[in-house]
């Protein structure tokens, strides 16, 4: 009976720093990014613009077409809960001001960072992965080339630009799509619609959506990039890390998502 209570918790003690070691891990490659980002410049060392365009074209640009089908779906789908929940004229001004604020607060930013969990970071996980196994980053290494600097600062870089962006992009396509839908199913204005849902969005409710987003595009690529540096060392394929990677990433965009709804500012 002790020995299966300690074999308990030594389980849990080395569950718990695996992960405290794991999430050290990611804060420091992203902080190790960010101090090349910005100081690189200063030692002759600057992230060369031509690489962040072209994150910013796989990352961001083609992105673009996935989220607007978010945006739609979500619209049409909160739409059809509007039409439900509306008994008359009188019950739209304050469920459109919710649906604005709600929006551009909590879902376009945790709808944007699982996608770019799903599709750019799972990208990012599999491309470090099999540099890694191609001895490509051990090679960068041994010329003297930070791999943090060559290959993970431009896409975080990128990255957090894209989210803010897209999520902005999110909310505008799926407050149209909800404004078209009652537009033809209940023969409401759209400019009604619209206006209502912006007048629901204050400047504190942009700031919460940029910072949550930047955040969000951060630790995903934090996360995944740190699992494709250290495939070799968890001793996983490239298929598992990846996988590993973008559930990972999901889990933590949503639970942050959550925790600073709660902390945040009213």
């Amino acid at each position: 009976m002790i020995a299966a209570g300690l074999r308990v918790l030594e389980n849990v003690g080395n569950w718990f720093h695996y992960w405290v070691g794991t999430s050290y891990g990611v804060v420091r490659l992203i902080g190790t990014c960010l101090a090349w980002i910005v100081g690189g410049p200063f030692l002759g060392r600057p992230i060369r613009l031509s690489t962040i365009a072209l994150h910013m074209v796989e990352l961001g640009l083609k992105s673009l077409p996935v989220t607007v089908l978010f945006a739609l779906s979500f619209g049409l789908v909160i739409g059809l809960q509007v039409t439900l929940f509306q008994k008359s004229i009188d019950y739209l001004p304050p469920i459109l001001r919710f649906v604005g604020n709600f929006t551009v607060r909590d879902q376009a930013p945790a709808f944007v960072g699982i996608l770019m969990a799903a599709r750019a970071g799972g990208a990012i996980t599999s491309e470090i992965s099999t540099m890694v196994f191609d001895r490509e980053v051990m090679a960068l290494r041994s010329m003297g080339i930070d791999p943090l600097r060559f290959v993970v600062a431009p896409a975080l870089l990128a990255m957090a630009v894209a989210t803010p962006v897209l999520s902005l992009i999110m909310t505008a396509a799926q407050i149209l799509t909800l404004a078209l839908y009652l537009f033809f199913s209940k023969g409401i204005a759209p400019i009604f619609v619209i206006d209502l849902a912006v007048e629901g969005i204050t400047g504190t409710d942009l700031m919460i959506n940029a910072i949550k987003s930047v955040i969000f595009g951060l630790l995903v690529l934090g996360i995944s990039a740190r699992s494709g540096l250290s495939v070799v060392e968890r001793g996983g394929s490239i298929g598992g890390t990846t996988t590993f990677a973008v559930v990972v990433s999901i889990v933590v965009v949503l639970l942050l998502n959550a925790l600073i709804s709660i902390l945040g500012p009213e």
